[in-house]
């Protein structure tokens, strides 16, 4: 079956292909209402989908994000995956996401097969054991923002929470509870991960107030 084009679109609604290109684009501030209406009524009866990938080509952009979680199964993670979605989505982005299990093996295919596919940009909850990767992103001013995590070695925006305060406000309620003492309990620290070291030196810090 022969894929309808942008010139068939363009010769049935009787206007130029760089008009129908504007309509697809979005840029149909000063079109006249009639010249909208062809337009989109020749989508409708040729059944016309835009070719994507030929669109990215030309704009440089495939309105594409990828994400890199830690583990798709904590709740946290869920969430933020949720709300870059909906942000994403308000600007006419899609996602892309991997899950990479706090494996620097894993993290480093995902990184590499994103940028194949010429997303423009990446989220990464980092593993933190592919330093020279990130460097290399960071040669090719490639747009990349590191989430909940950060690598001090590395210049790399990220969005964190203050996760010295969270410790800090679960000791204080233990101790408007009335309770003497209070401990912590965490997963591995051996691959410094800094959301848990931090929580961990709140806990220390607001501890020895009780």
């Amino acid at each position: 079956m022969k894929r309808v084009t942008i010139s068939d679109v363009a010769k049935h609604a009787g206007v130029s292909k760089s008009t129908v290109s504007q309509f697809l684009n979005k840029r149909y501030d000063y079109m006249a209402l009639e010249t909208k209406d062809k337009i989109e009524k020749a989508i409708e009866e040729l059944k016309y989908h835009p070719n994507m990938m030929a669109r990215s080509l030309k704009v440089k952009s495939t309105k594409t994000v990828g994400v890199i979680v830690a583990n798709i199964l904590h709740e946290f993670t869920t969430q933020i995956i949720r709300a870059i979605e909906d942000v994403c989505q308000q600007v006419d982005f899609h996602i892309i996401v991997c899950n990479a299990d706090d494996d620097p093996m894993k993290e480093e295919k995902y990184i590499t097969m994103l940028y194949g596919k010429q997303v423009d940009g990446i989220i990464i909850f980092p593993t933190g054991g592919n330093i020279e990767l990130y460097k290399r992103l960071q040669d090719y001013n490639f747009p990349i923002v590191f989430m909940d995590r950060f690598i001090p070695e590395i210049g790399i925006d990220s969005v964190l929470l203050d996760n010295e305060m969270a410790s800090a406000m679960a000791i204080e309620e233990f101790v408007n509870r009335g309770y003497q003492s209070a401990g912590i309990i965490t997963t591995s620290v051996i691959k410094n991960v800094t959301p848990r070291l931090e929580r961990i030196s709140g806990y220390k810090k607001s501890n020895c107030e009780i």
